[in-house]
């Protein structure tokens, strides 16, 4: 009897690693989800919705964008990092995947997820913040907006997609770099943020390009300064922080990751699947109509600068201090 028991485990434990393996030979069989840590209408949003278009064609799988907004991004964040490590949940976020391991560890409270248990697969974009102004407060440039914060009773009001958000991340580097002090009101995302200043309910904010260039168009918000490393087209006019003596550089960037512990046989096909979606024409399009910059970037490279965007971060993590809801 005794043998007969073992006999099945080991034959149960065959079958498993057979249907394992045939799993991983074949995969994707069947729909992959990519979380969006985010609420709809955000630049990943803009990013997710055309890379799952691409990448449904190459994996011969539907493709499925599954927003999961809240708590600075952390719920998406912590449903990738807890899913199954089987290659059917990725994860498409910002630079705020970096900051709350670091923000729950300044409050001494536990993480709902630690960097470990996620695993970057790709850089898909890399845009500089626009820094926005509502016409009302009268500034055109970033220098009369850090003066008027200096100089003003009343500090001067930004939105963004949440406290130590990505978009709040640049406004406090500017705060970091130049000593002024601006009153911060949090929303839910990128969006909501944009709504509040076209309205005059602030005074300024950073947005992704995507989102920034319609109410620039329609003069609704007046572009100061950008913060990549060099004038992003359709902003030409508008300056870097670098160039306006602003020691001050920063990519709103979206990226792809993984639950840690993914087969690496199923990274590799990922990998090589996303490298194929950003060249497909459709793809670049979309992104170029977005005004979102393609920078693909995989392999050590990306790890080597994922590693690097962890550390400066949370350094401004540190800088921003204790922020209670």
């Amino acid at each position: 009897m005794i043998k007969t028991i073992k006999l099945f485990k080991n034959l149960v434990t065959i079958f498993l690693a057979i249907n394992y393996s045939f799993a991983q030979d074949s995969y994707p069989n069947k729909p992959i989800t990519i979380i969006n840590p985010n609420p709809p209408g955000g630049f990943v949003d803009n990013v997710g919705r055309s890379l799952a278009i691409s990448l449904q064609k190459i994996l011969k799988q539907p493709v499925l964008i599954i927003n999961k907004p809240g708590a600075n991004g952390a719920i998406g964040h912590a449903f990738v990092a807890n899913s199954s490590p089987d290659g059917y949940t990725l994860l498409l976020t910002s630079p705020s995947l970096a900051t709350q391991p670091a923000i729950d560890a300044m409050f001494n409270r536990q993480s709902s997820y630690n960097l470990s248990k996620i695993v970057p697969i790709a850089q898909i974009t890399s845009d500089p913040a626009i820094i926005l102004v509502n016409p009302e407060i009268g500034v055109k440039t970033i220098q009369d907006f850090v003066k008027k914060a200096s100089t003003s009773k009343d500090s001067l009001s930004i939105s963004s997609s949440g406290t130590y958000g990505a978009t709040h991340l640049p406004m406090a580097m500017l705060e970091n770099a130049t000593g002024i002090k601006l009153k911060h009101v949090p929303t839910s995302g990128g969006a909501p943020a944009i709504t509040l200043a076209v309205g005059g309910h602030v005074n300024a904010l950073a947005s992704a390009p995507s989102v920034a260039y319609p109410q620039v168009q329609s003069n609704r918000l007046i572009p100061i300064a950008q913060t990549g490393n060099k004038r992003f087209a359709p902003f030409l006019d508008t300056p870097t922080l670098k160039e306006s003596n602003i020691n001050v550089e920063y990519s709103l960037w979206t990226s792809l990751f993984a639950p840690a512990n993914v087969p690496p046989q199923i990274i590799q096909q990922l990998t090589q699947a996303v490298r194929e979606a950003v060249q497909d024409e459709q793809f670049k399009s979309s992104m170029q109509k977005g005004n979102s910059i393609l920078q693909y970037m995989d392999g050590e490279e990306f790890n080597s600068y994922w590693k690097s965007e962890v550390k400066k971060l949370q350094e401004t993590v540190k800088f921003i201090g204790k922020v209670e809801d």
